[in-house]
């Protein structure tokens, strides 16, 4: 018998694979009890396809990996006394059987990792997609409101600026006198932090009685904010008032102007 050509046919791999008839089953079994080096060729294809299904295998954990190995050493394959009966010579019929069932246990376990993994990641992506998708949208908003700032600006209107003495809130009024409308607006450059049962107000002064313009809300941000408006002015003051507000200044002008 010429091995080497026999080891070359393709029947070692048909064996492995569960592909060979019964009757070249049979023969292949005895010739690998008969010549050494058939039973360390399929020795060595069972060792080669099992590292490249695990080569392919998605990545499972490594617990799992040894739990699996563990669970495959402990079973036992049931056999027949039939079975057992045909089997004239010690052969390794189910040790193929055993190494493919615990690559291909590994291999879905993989699989089923990898699936849960990626959807988790797909997951997360998605949120963050969200996320960024939101952030684009107030950025968005927020340019437009701008635009239509620097728009407004572009018509003539008076300019007052609000200063304090020690200069540490400093704020512009621009009022539209040439439209009807008589339309005010405050460009905040600096205000201190306001605490949180107090709020700022904006006043026009005629005739020293203060005309109530708004409450100022710094937490937006806008370059402009539209306040109440006024048909005359002298003057400009923001003073810091309870929150909500109030009917008549209640404490001392932290900053003011004149036209």
């Amino acid at each position: 018998m010429n091995v080497k050509e026999y080891i070359s046919s393709g029947v070692i791999e048909s064996y492995v694979l569960g592909l060979a008839s019964e009757a070249e089953r049979q023969e292949f079994e005895q010739n690998c009890v008969q010549y050494s080096e058939i039973a360390e060729a399929r020795d060595a294809f069972e060792v080669m396809l099992e590292e490249q299904l695990l080569k392919d295998a998605a990545p499972a954990p490594q617990i799992l990996k040894q739990q699996l190995i563990e669970k495959i050493k402990s079973s036992t394959f049931e056999t027949t006394t039939a079975e057992l009966e045909e089997e004239s010579t010690p052969v390794r019929r189910l040790g193929a059987w055993r190494w493919i069932a615990a690559a291909s246990l590994i291999l879905l376990a993989g699989s089923v990792y990898w699936s849960v993994t990626t959807n988790n990641k797909y997951k997360e992506l998605q949120a963050k997609n969200k996320e960024l998708q939101e952030q684009v949208q107030q950025s968005t908003a927020q340019l437009t409101e701008t635009m239509d700032d620097m728009e407004k600006l572009k018509h003539p209107m008076k300019t007052a600026a609000l200063k304090s003495e020690d200069d540490r809130a400093y704020a512009i009024v621009y009022w539209d006198t040439v439209s009807a409308s008589r339309d005010v607006y405050l460009m905040i450059n600096n205000l201190p932090q306001a605490p949180t049962d107090k709020q700022y107000q904006l006043w026009a002064l005629l005739n020293n009685e203060p005309i109530d313009l708004g409450m100022i809300e710094v937490k937006q941000k806008r370059l402009l904010y539209q306040m109440k408006n006024v048909q005359n002015a002298e003057a400009f003051a923001i003073t810091l008032e309870p929150k909500g507000g109030s009917e008549k200044p209640t404490t001392k002008p932290i900053a003011v102007s004149s036209l």
